[in-house]
């Protein structure tokens, strides 16, 4: 088994580099097929599943590239073909396919937050090519990657602890790669209103025996986007290098990427001081989608990151790797913040807003081996690894807090207030660690077991914080009737940094231990015919610290989850694909008996594509429905269920030997007016509107 490469960061001006390769590429041919999709397949990733939406493998941290059906953990990997679908511009663009996903920031935010199996992750945990601390800090740009991840639940011993501690589960981008067959890619996108944007991917591999590979893409996009009259501009570049060779390989990866918004934003909105929540029991509706309450105002956020690593075979059977890289982020403006505290019925608002400046600053390193051997009837695979993960990050703003009276449907334009002074970091975390896993093989490896541990180390130098856990993981597959089949079980866990006990509390300066969240799951795959579903139970169990000055704060709370979750993709028949699934979650706070706020029961995602007779186009849509939840911690108000009806279509055909693609999508066809979900206690946040994209692909 090989582990992968990775990598990233800064550099765009690399881009005359990358545009030199197109010029050559273009010489080399036109594609044989209309169907120009097929070019995505790498010899080093898990093949596309039936369909082309999701793979048969993914990456599970140090286990490396596993087989979906040979995976002790519920996962799943989208392709680049489904992002192309719904022309795709960031990773929520993405994941709101995917079943045990809802988010928790407003479509188009400046920045992406989510709820992963009831547990919430920012875009800066996560990982790349298996790597904590290279992605992007707030939104995630999906146009230099290749598969989009998602392990569900605490699993510290595959990737270890990511820089904000989410222990909701791994949600891992996998970089581009220059292909065998040479590629030149050009994307123009138009979105509702009026935002434009255009997308160049172009690659090819050098040498002889192409062992050299370069891919490069740049992002540029301007235009109305997210609330009525916001201006968004993106821009992206990226640039991935690799070497094959016979017994080494090498890559790189950088990027650079900046998000603006100015006049405006989507807001979010605290009606505990009306008792309702429009559209629930209210006379008055849920506001527009688009309705822009924060005018006048701008934000700016960049991020930069670099990966690189280098894998070499020391014989058949071990290999052995190194991967270090980082990246910076800095954010300036309306970054969050739009909270707006409905007051009465009329839809009378005090309004707040933040003018922030924020910056962070991450650096990691990972090495190990990975080998195979037997030991009598037991065939095992061993991997061994050491890691390293310094983040450090600050905040400052000046604000505005509810100092002005707006309204919900009729907003005015707020006093932006003035630059704050950056005062340098406020959090530093270094975390080390040390893991080991093993999965053996039995009975003609038809009982597969995975046994291992990470060691953690957690300092917080500002704080003087300094503690260690051990995290075991035990997990196994069986396959009792052959191929088609997988029982799975697994007890994993998740690691969240302990405190210093602060002044007031009887045990004042006492070091907490890191939170250990225990996960069980039991769960079978089936593949019938071209699908594959995946059906699992889970309980989680999350540590709170509990305390009133001036008694002693402890461990004393927990939220418990349990679950259900349907996950499936593939064919049904030759021309209809299908791809989403239902998760059902019960989270409570046991030390209150209270549910946890921003937890809906129901989700469900349900996807399909009908190939047409007509040769190239392929027609479909999505189902969306999210169950109700409670808005605030203390059960007070409940945000309604919601469903939303998505629709797409394709059509693939060539202007003389010039392979073209064409993409259309609108979400939210109905135009219907709902509350997504939460961002923090009490604040609801509104769907978007009536959306349509776009695209036109010209592959050269």
């Amino acid at each position: 088994m090989h582990a992968r490469r990775l990598l990233r960061p800064t550099p765009i001006a690399l881009a005359l580099l990358a545009f030199s390769a197109c010029a050559t590429a273009q010489t080399a041919g036109t594609l044989d097929q209309v169907n120009v999709r097929s070019k995505y397949e790498r010899e080093d990733l898990p093949t596309r599943a039936a369909g082309n939406k999701a793979a048969s493998g993914a990456r599970l941290g140090i286990l490396g590239a596993t087989a979906i059906m040979e995976a002790p953990v519920h996962v799943n990997a989208y392709t680049r073909e489904l992002a192309e679908d719904w022309s795709a511009l960031t990773l929520q663009d993405v994941l709101e396919n995917d079943p045990a996903v809802v988010f928790t920031t407003n479509k188009n935010h400046l920045l992406q937050n989510f709820n992963l199996r009831g547990l919430d992750m920012g875009a800066m945990d996560i990982a790349t090519n298996g790597l904590y601390g290279i992605a992007p800090a707030n939104a995630v740009p999906i146009e230099m990657f290749e598969r989009i991840e998602v392990l569900r639940g605490p699993n510290v011993l595959l990737s270890g602890m990511p820089p904000g501690s989410s222990v909701a589960g791994t949600v891992n981008m996998v970089t581009k790669r220059a292909l065998a067959q040479p590629i030149a890619d050009l994307t123009l996108t138009y979105g509702t209103h009026s935002y434009f944007q255009a997308h160049a991917d172009v690659g090819k591999r050098f040498g002889e025996d192409k062992r050299l590979g370069l891919r490069f893409n740049g992002v540029y996009g301007d235009g109305e986007m997210g609330a009525k009259d916001e201006s968004q501009t993106r821009r992206v570049g990226a640039l991935a290098l690799d070497y094959q060779g016979d017994r080494a390989r090498f890559s790189l990866d950088l990027y650079d990427s900046q998000n603006k918004i100015e006049n405006g934003s989507p807001g979010m909105f605290n009606f505990l001081g009306t008792s309702a929540i429009p559209g629930v029991g209210y006379l008055l509706p849920a506001p527009d989608g688009d309705t822009n309450m924060f005018r006048g105002t701008h934000g700016r956020y960049d991020n930069s990151g670099v990966l690189a690593r280098a894998e070499v075979d020391f014989n058949a059977d071990w290999q052995g790797y190194l991967a270090l890289g980082g990246s910076e982020a800095k954010g300036t403006g309306l970054l969050f913040g739009t909270r707006a505290y409905v007051t009465g019925a009329d839809g009378s608002t005090r309004g707040a807003i933040y003018n922030v400046h924020t910056e962070s600053e991450r650096r990691t390193a990972e090495t190990g081996v990975i080998g195979k051997f037997a030991t009598g009837g037991v065939q095992h695979r061993l991997q061994l690894s050491a890691n390293v993960l310094k983040h450090k990050e600050g905040s400052v703003n000046t604000a505005c807090n509810y100092c002005y009276t707006t309204n919900l449907y009729d907003p005015v334009t707020p006093v932006f207030p003035a630059v704050p002074t950056w005062r340098g970091y406020t959090v530093e975390n270094d975390f080390r660690s040390l893991a080991i896993a093993d999965t053996m093989g039995f009975v003609g490896e038809k009982v597969l077991l995975t046994v291992g541990g990470r060691h953690q180390t957690v300092k917080m130098p500002l704080s003087g914080y300094d503690e260690s856990r051990f995290s075991p993981m035990v997990a196994a597959v069986l396959r009792p009737w052959g191929e088609a089949v997988s029982l799975f079980g697994n007890y994993t866990e998740g690691l969240e940094p302990g405190q210093i006990v602060g002044v007031g509390y009887a045990n004042a300066g006492e070091a907490l231990p890191p939170k250990q969240t225990k996960q069980m799951e039991l769960g079978a795959k089936l593949q019938a015919g071209a699908m594959t579903h995946t059906v699992s139970a889970f309980q989680i169990k999350r540590p709170s610290f509990t305390g009133t000055a001036p008694a002693a704060l402890v461990e004393g709370g927990e939220q418990r989850l349990r679950g259900l979750e349907w996950s499936m993709y593939g064919q049904v028949l030759q021309t209809v694909s299908l791809l989403g699934g239902i998760t059902y979650i019960k989270s409570e706070q046991r030390h209150t008996g209270l549910d946890t706020y921003g937890v809906p029961e129901w989700r469900a995602r349900i996807g399909a594509d009908w190939q047409t007779p007509l040769p190239g186009l392929k027609v479909g849509g999505r189902f969306i429905y999210t169950g109700a939840q409670w808005a605030d911690s203390g059960n007070r108000l409940k945000v309604p269920s919601w469903n939303r009806l998505d629709l797409n279509a394709s059509y693939a055909t060539k202007f003389g030997n010039t392979p073209v693609r064409f993409n259309a999508s609108v979400e939210n066809v109905t135009d219907k007016n709902y509350w997504i979900g939460l961002f923090g206690d009490g604040f609801v946040m509104a769907g978007a509107p009536r959306t349509a994209k776009l695209s036109a692909t010209v592959s050269f």
